[in-house]
């Protein structure tokens, strides 16, 4: 529903609120799914003999008015009403409030939801997207119902207080079927201003299944439920409840083989078997990831254990070389104290060679210039004599430095 729409729909309900019903509709509502394509209704038109009944007669509709005055009067299940008919009908603008009072009053004649129902239910069958437009003129007419219909929910006290959340389906907080339901449960004749003989516990719980029903419908028609969606919601909100308790299988299959609505089950039954194909599929790629998973991991480990073989080996390795280390300082540190010891005493056999040597040299240089001294006063035999001493002092000098260091030369 786009927004020029919603804001129609939320005009009419606001200047149509605050009718009370005055009489009880009887008739027996079930709801059928959003999107049939052949109902069950039309499917019993054909005898157990094979011939088809007559359809029923078309009724004669030129206006909306028309239209919601047949909806509320017939006391047939479902509006029968062909798409020639519906698309000639006038959609005007400039009867929006004429048609919202219209409803609003015959609105009042239905404490059970049965006519929205039943309006919703038709549009629904139909089939058209009313979000496109590829057929305007029913696709105007369709949200026209849909708009009156919201109408005629947002006069009952089910809906009364929730008619912006009908409009607008993302307001919060969120509507749901299980409030909807909750909320008709606790309608009583005097909530709707019946006596309490005019509003009885199957009425009760007539108006629990149309509520649901209604706002199951209306979120599909705006396409905000998917077909799952609604048979989820329908389930939680009703047809959990419908089941029997401890049902034998029996009774089950026996309940089963004697529904007429055979199109719905297999609507129904389509969509599960769908989404248990789809969750089987889901479930086999998992056990396809499960398995690469476990590949994985199995890889994994063996890279793991091959990593700490490594690396237990590269630790033995490092606390080897952590020994070589610390046995090579050791031997460095006794080597240093040797070479400080060494250094000390050829500091101390340097210094006695030096001084030796010096005394040796300062003694033969003695010689040397007495031997020159006395060359110069004409006496040879004198000088030769102090270089021989001198001589002999020096080769013996020599020769002990030769011993000394291991011997030179």
């Amino acid at each position: 529903m786009n927004e020029h729409n919603k804001q129609i729909a939320g005009e009419l309900a606001e200047g149509t609120r605050g009718a009370s019903p005055s009489t009880v509709e009887t008739s027996e509502l079930v709801a059928d799914d959003a999107e049939p394509t052949n109902t069950s209704a039309e499917k019993s038109r054909v005898s157990q003999s094979g011939k088809r009944t007559p359809r029923k007669r078309q009724p004669h509709v030129e206006s909306v008015g028309d239209l919601l005055k047949y909806a509320y009067e017939s006391k047939a299940r479902l509006l029968e009403l062909s798409k020639d008919s519906l698309m000639k009908i006038p959609i005007s603008d400039d009867e929006i409030a004429a048609e919202g009072a219209l409803i609003a009053s015959l609105a009042s004649t239905d404490p059970t939801l049965a006519k929205p129902f039943k309006l919703l239910q038709y549009v629904a069958r139909q089939g058209v997207n009313l979000k496109r437009v590829e057929d305007i003129e029913l696709a105007h007419a369709l949200r026209r119902l849909v708009e009156l219909s919201i109408v005629a929910m947002s006069n009952h006290p089910v809906f009364r207080g929730w008619t912006d959340h009908l409009l607008d389906p993302h307001m919060t907080p969120q509507l749901s079927s299980r409030l909807v339901r909750d909320e008709a449960g606790r309608i009583d004749a005097d909530s709707l201003g019946l006596a309490p003989d005019q509003f009885k516990s199957a009425d009760r719980e007539r108006l629990v299944n149309n509520a649901v029903a209604c706002y199951g419908l209306l979120r599909a028609l705006q396409r905000e439920w998917n077909l799952t969606q609604y048979i989820d919601e329908s389930y939680n909100a009703v047809w959990e409840h419908e089941v029997p308790e401890a049902a034998s299988l029996e009774r089950a299959v026996g309940a089963i083989a004697a529904s007429r609505d055979l199109d719905v089950l297999g609507i129904v039954a389509a969509n599960y078997s769908t989404r248990v194909t789809q969750l089987d599929r889901q479930i086999a790629q998992l056990e396809h990831e499960l398995d690469a998973a476990k590949n994985r991991e199995a890889r994994l480990s063996e890279e793991v254990r091959s990593a700490m073989d490594r690396g237990q080996a590269a630790t033995a390795r490092a606390e080897a070389l952590s020994a070589d280390i610390v046995h090579l300082k050791k031997e460095l540190a006794a080597e240093h104290d040797n070479r400080v010891v060494d250094k000390s005493h050829m500091a101390d056999d340097y210094e006695n060679l030096r001084t030796r040597i010096i005394r040796r040299l300062s003694g033969e240089v003695d010689l040397l210039t007495d031997g020159l001294h006395a060359l110069r006063n004409d006496a040879p035999s004198v000088a030769e004599e102090f270089l021989d001493r001198s001589l002999l002092a020096l080769t013996r000098e020599i020769e002990r430095l030769k011993d000394t260091s291991g011997g030179l030369g």
